[in-house]
């Protein structure tokens, strides 16, 4: 089966029940429309093959019959053979001549068509003699006699019955082919609602996961802490480091309630004109320690004034984790670089650092929520939310994210924002 069928076919389990149900109802609803459409045609060719015929015999009627009648009188068409039945009777509805293939055919009179005759209309019936179905037309011919003319309908039921029989051996095609297809635009129209379901099962795993470590280590450390007594700097100690898991924790909580509503609409921006180097000069200033304690560098010479209009909280928030990831995952002694400018519209601010090797397959993935790389476990309090976070700010507000390695020790990351 080819790739993309199979992609929309694999549904999270948690839908598939419901997917199962929809593709039946689906495939019998398409299976009824089918058969309705093939009744409705069947009915179509039925009554233009019906008028066909009405329509020729009633030429033959005037061209050979009446032509000839009204030429040579009823006693000439003795002695003519025709495909066509024809028969000259009177009001008692006794046949006075008749064509010489008509002599031994003998259906029943319809007196009220024959009436209808002598008043002066052409009227139609369809009858069985025999074994065979015949079309009759009971026309008029002049004041003491009408004609009856009948034309056999074996071919039309020939057609018909060929119509039936196709019919017939298409129906296990179309009912495959119902099934198919519903399953297939099933399993594409379901594909957010299985995506949801997979983002909301990740969600509340990783939610579980990444509140209890703290949390355990928290209460571990004061149930370590209050089993004796101890000296008022190691309470101290403990306390302070419950802070920062706490202070973690609350970080993490901020994230989760952007990464929430990620997958549904864009954030609800406060847009107004905000100074980016002035927001990037603040941001600096708390990550001069973290970044002097690793002798990193930090370069913001390139920084020009520059205003943009934009959720200025939201943005503040993106500047810290690219700068946060900046500082973390740059080696001892490395150097961070900050870059703004404006191109064709657009706020370009572009943050560079030196890096340790990354493989591509990482790269690929570091927009992933809770995605951490091979060397996380360097950096543990590190949750895999920065960057998705920085894309989801972003893209709200109509820019983009890329990333950039141009050789193996170097890492850049480009956001751009629309300059209004």
């Amino acid at each position: 089966m080819p790739a993309f069928i199979e992609r929309a076919f694999s549904l999270s389990p948690m839908i598939e029940p419901t997917r199962k149900r929809l593709t039946a109802i689906f495939t019998s609803v398409i299976v009824a429309f089918s058969a309705l459409i093939l009744g409705l045609c069947f009915i179509v060719l039925h009554f233009s093959l019906m008028a066909s015929v009405k329509r020729h015999l009633t030429a033959d009627i005037r061209v050979e019959f009446l032509a000839h009648y009204q030429s040579a009188g009823p006693s000439f068409f003795k002695d003519i053979r025709d495909e066509n039945h024809f028969q000259v009777l009177n009001k008692a509805g006794e046949i006075v001549a008749s064509t010489r293939d008509s002599v031994t055919f003998y259906p029943e009179l319809n007196n009220a068509l024959l009436a209808t005759a002598f008043a002066g209309r052409q009227e139609f019936e369809t009858r069985k003699v025999g074994k065979e179905r015949y079309l009759i037309s009971y026309f008029p011919v002049d004041a003491i006699h009408a004609g009856r003319a009948s034309v056999s309908l074996h071919g039309e039921g020939e057609l018909e019955q060929d119509f039936l029989r196709m019919a017939l051996l298409m129906s296990p095609f179309v009912i495959l082919l119902s099934y198919l297809a519903s399953r297939y635009l099933l399993g594409h129209a379901m594909r957010p609602i299985s995506d949801l379901c997979t983002f909301q099962e990740t969600f509340l795993s990783n939610i579980n996961h990444e509140l209890r470590s703290p949390l355990t280590a928290i209460k571990g450390n004061f149930e370590v802490t209050l089993r004796k007594e101890r000296p008022p700097e190691e309470y101290r100690e403990v306390i302070g480091s419950g802070l920062a898991e706490t202070d973690r924790i609350i970080n993490l909580l901020r994230n989760l309630a952007l990464l929430s509503s990620s997958k549904f609409r864009p954030l609800d921006l406060s847009r107004s004109r905000t100074d980016i180097n002035k927001i990037i000069k603040e941001i600096i200033s708390s990550y001069a320690a973290p970044a002097d304690a690793k002798q990193i560098s930090l370069d913001i010479s390139e920084i020009p004034s520059m205003d943009c209009v934009c959720d200025e909280g939201l943005i503040r928030r993106t500047i810290e984790n690219l700068l946060d990831n900046a500082v973390k995952y740059t080696p001892a002694g490395g150097s961070i670089r900050l870059s703004l400018s404006r191109k064709k519209g657009e706020i370009l601010l572009t943050v560079s650092n030196t890096c340790e090797p990354i493989e591509k397959k990482e790269l690929e993935n570091l927009f992933e929520p809770f995605y951490r790389g091979q060397r996380s476990h360097l950096h543990a309090e590190g949750k895999g939310l920065g960057l998705y976070i920085v894309r989801y700010i972003v893209r709200s507000h109509g820019g983009e994210v890329l990333i950039n390695r141009s050789d193996e020790k170097f890492f850049s990351v480009t956001v751009t924002l629309p300059a209004k």
